[in-house]
């Protein structure tokens, strides 16, 4: 009986975020030309590393240590459903309502109430940038597997995305033209403007135009501009401890997004996938010193934003602002200090979750200060 290495191989199907499979291949005798191995098939919950999870193993011949029985369970995996819990970020409407729930708080600690058409117009603004970002992303890539499920959603229905993206179009051109005062109208084509002309630039150039300023710092930047747009383009005084609650919020989603693109960056095992996701800046390495500068960025941001409140609060006035962006990054800092025992797909929904649920602590606060 010759002695023989055992293989092991792994499967990661990249258009389904809802499972894993993980084949492992043990032989057992050599029979002539061919041997009989042990396929243990695993098939994994989505968000959590597949080790703890029981083997079925099944007996297949196997020739030049081939194994054939696993092709048809990987296809089988390729035709499973989407989570429901991915849902939200595969429709592309997590950003859009973090940013009605961020816009809401820091109109209530401007002393007003977010209006409806204002609301109306951020959501699909957003959602119109989130989606034609990820259907160029499909577009242009050059290593289909660098793919996440959000991508191949829209590739699959990218004829009825297209249909919605310029019905959307249009209801923000008409919301616009007709209830938005002019200052308003004018500061969102502006940053409209520069964001489409960054993205254009991002996906024309395959990228390196991002290394100069990595899309994740611009991106954070601009969705804070555009989610306190509301307050800063109608022109009125504004006072400085209004101010630096955006500029923190601002550092909160770069944060978010930077933390994105580190986590998708990985596999479930902690490997460097092979994909888009390139380095493009200091806090965006494609190793463990992505995640040290994460956890470092976002305990500084904690400790920050946990002083401001603490200084507000001892003046007198209760800035919930604070708080919640206090509370976001230390979200984000558990969410990255366990990393390892959540999948990618996991991460990304929970990342934006991290941002809502301190967004929407603020709005129960500010409602019962009313």
């Amino acid at each position: 009986m010759a002695a023989v290495v055992p293989v092991f191989e792994t499967g990661e199907n990249p258009s389904s975020a809802s499972s894993k499979v993980v084949a492992k291949v043990d032989p057992v005798v050599d029979a002539g030309d061919a041997r009989l191995q042990h396929s243990h098939v695993v098939r994994t919950a989505p968000w959590v590393d597949p080790e703890p999870y029981s083997e079925l193993a099944v007996e297949a011949p196997v020739a030049s240590g081939i194994v054939p029985s696993v092709a048809p369970v990987v296809g089988s995996i390729v035709a499973s459903e989407i989570p429901w819990w991915l849902w939200w970020n595969v429709l592309s409407i997590d950003a859009p309502i973090v940013a009605v729930a961020w816009a809401a708080v820091f109109a209530r600690g401007s002393g007003g109430r977010l209006p409806v058409v204002d609301a109306a117009v951020l959501f699909l603004a957003v959602w119109v940038i989130y989606v034609s970002d990820r259907l160029l992303d499909g577009w242009t890539a050059g290593n289909r597997g660098a793919l996440r499920e959000r991508h191949f959603f829209c590739e699959r229905h990218g004829v009825a995305l297209v249909s919605l993206l310029m019905a959307a179009s249009g209801g923000i051109f008409w919301l616009t033209a007709e209830s938005l005062p002019a200052a308003e109208r004018d500061a969102g084509v502006r940053l409209g403007l520069l964001l489409v002309l960054y993205l254009a630039a991002i996906h024309a150039f395959c990228g390196r135009f991002s290394r100069a300023l990595p899309k994740e710092i611009f991106v954070g930047i601009v969705f804070a501009g555009g989610v306190t747009l509301p307050i800063w383009s109608h022109g009125r005084e504004l006072r400085w401890q209004e101010c630096i609650p955006w500029a923190f919020f601002a550092l909160l989603c770069c944060l978010n997004c930077l933390a994105i693109e580190d986590w998708e960056r990985h596999d479930d095992s902690g490997q460097i996938r092979n994909g888009r996701h390139r380095a493009t800046g200091f806090f965006t390495r494609a190793d463990a010193v992505g995640s040290v500068r994460i956890t470092a960025w976002a305990t500084a941001l904690t400790g920050l934003t946990l002083v401001g409140y603490l200084a507000q609060t001892a003046r007198g006035s209760l800035r919930y602002e604070w708080m919640a962006v206090c509370l976001g990054a230390l979200l984000l800092l558990a969410l990255n200090l366990c990393r390892r025992h959540l999948s990618p797909a996991a991460l990304r929904v929970l990342a934006d979750v991290a941002v809502l649920l301190p967004a929407g602590f603020a709005l129960a606060m500010q409602g019962w200060g009313a």
